[in-house]
């Protein structure tokens, strides 16, 4: 542990006396918070956002925040623990749920926008399923939404000051037989593969959460969305999920839309790191165009680059991912994207620290933490001007810096050129933040995308 702890250490000295050297930056207040969804960033608080298996100090906590994060997701709420017996009284003294009372006080102390998900159905309330992920039983809303009012009551006050709820987690997987962190409210063979009854449930929870504190805000359980519903190609419903919500009639009470993406390495028939564009955001959009629906915000409450064989190859891939993933975060006016998962390996190997040494940093901490430093409180312009089809970039300022990040998916390096203002001072860094030379020549500067997001920051 000794050991670990004096390599990071010495890590981090090297890599914040080249970043001084490198650029001069407005560094944004990591803690700054929000108060009210907004559909596009203009340099509003940063987009960036992990997961934990735990928020404490043996977790990384209190290290996570000097990382440029602001949002942080806790998969941690199990109304079964509190209220195993229906109207036995509210089991707040459950000993996971004081600790996890005590991790939702040092979020709040810390400045993180939290985003605790409610999970785990007591057995009586799932009846005639028995995991505890399943549908909650119709008779049962009124039980679910008295519980929910009470957590709201309970979690929305000093000193926990929690304001964002998700409700379930991936509701539209199948049905399980057995527990599971799935949401799995899907039904097989139904027009809308059970969305309809969660949007159901939701008109009668949210409304009585809404009563207690008119100020939180309710995502719904982030959604899987493996792959859009196409009318007469489509095998299963399971793309329907979320259009079940609407028609129920819950589109309403939704303040947050919420879905998941995740990318394998090396997915045959793919780019090497997923496609562009994540089709999620449109179709969600999309549908709710189709019944009249205003534009709701939206956060991508899952992602990551998964490894399924652990390789230098992978872990140099999901660096690279970090800077394009939150650049396209911003592009596409989402609120948030969520990481997951900061601390833990058990889902194909996505933890940004090693999970055994939480001192150890991967590849993809430095990338995140540096991507944080350059896009945190920066107002998106547009994508670069005059890029060869074969790059990608982006324009953003930053007071009065403006700030480049640009890739490529080619094996080659793909030239290009930066416009310069006369007398301006430019720095260019690469994916973690190391120092890149870059010299201007005359009102240009000629930089050389590669698969590695690379910055540049003109300052007049």
């Amino acid at each position: 542990m000794r050991k670990s702890l004096l390599t990071l250490l010495v890590l981090l000295v090297l890599q914040t006396a080249v970043l001084i050297l490198a650029s001069v930056f407005a560094h944004a207040d990591s803690r700054q918070q929000i108060f009210l969804p907004t559909v596009r960033n203009a340099g509003l608080p940063p987009v960036f956002g992990i997961e934990m298996a735990r928020l404490n100090a043996e977790r990384g906590i209190d290290l996570v925040t000097s990382s440029g994060t602001v949002w942080v997701r806790r998969n941690a709420l199990p109304w079964k623990h509190i209220e195993p017996e229906r109207g036995g009284g509210y089991r707040w003294d459950h000993p996971y749920v004081q600790e996890l009372e005590q991790e939702i006080i040092r979020a709040s102390q810390l400045g993180i926008n939290l985003v605790l998900v409610v999970h785990g159905n007591p057995a009586w309330a799932v009846t005639p399923y028995s995991a505890d992920c399943a549908p909650i039983n119709p008779q049962h809303y009124g039980d679910f939404a008295r519980f929910m009012a009470a957590a709201v009551e309970r979690y929305s006050r000093p000193p926990f000051n929690l304001k964002y709820w998700e409700i379930a987690n991936e509701p539209d997987a199948p049905i399980n037989t057995t527990d599971n962190v799935f949401g799995c409210w899907g039904v097989e063979g139904d027009p809308y593969f059970g969305g309809r009854a969660f949007g159901e449930m939701l008109k009668i929870v949210v409304p009585a959460m809404k009563a207690v504190n008119r100020e939180i805000i309710v995502l719904n359980g982030g959604l899987l969305l493996d792959a859009p519903f196409v009318e007469g190609k489509s095998k299963d419903t399971s793309g329907r999920f979320f259009e079940g919500m609407l028609v129920a009639g819950a589109g309403p009470l939704i303040d947050i839309i919420s879905f998941h993406t995740y990318i394998f390495h090396q997915t045959p028939g793919q780019a090497p790191l997923g496609p562009p564009e994540d089709w999620r955001v449109a179709y969600l959009r999309g549908m709710l165009r189709r019944y009249n629906l205003p534009e709701r915000p939206m956060i991508r409450t899952e992602t990551a680059l998964l490894c399924v064989v652990i390789t230098p190859e992978c872990r140099w891939a999901q660096a690279d991912l970090i800077g394009r993933t939150y650049a396209r975060t911003v592009r596409d006016g989402l609120l948030a994207t969520i990481w997951y998962i900061y601390d833990q390996d058990g889902f194909h190997n996505t933890a940004l620290i090693e999970p055994y040494d939480v001192w150890v940093p991967r590849p993809a901490y430095f990338a995140y933490r540096h991507t944080a430093r350059m896009l945190s409180a920066a107002s998106y312009v547009g994508p670069i001007a005059g890029l060869p089809a074969s790059a990608e970039g982006y324009g953003f300022t930053r007071g009065n810096q403006t700030v480049y990040i640009y890739w490529t998916d080619s094996s080659a390096e793909v030239p290009f050129a930066i416009p310069v203002p006369a007398g301006a001072r430019v720095t260019c860094t690469d994916r973690d933040g190391g120092p890149v030379r870059c010299e201007p020549d005359g009102a240009t500067l000629t930089v050389r995308a590669q698969t590695s997001p690379a910055f540049v920051v003109v300052t007049p």
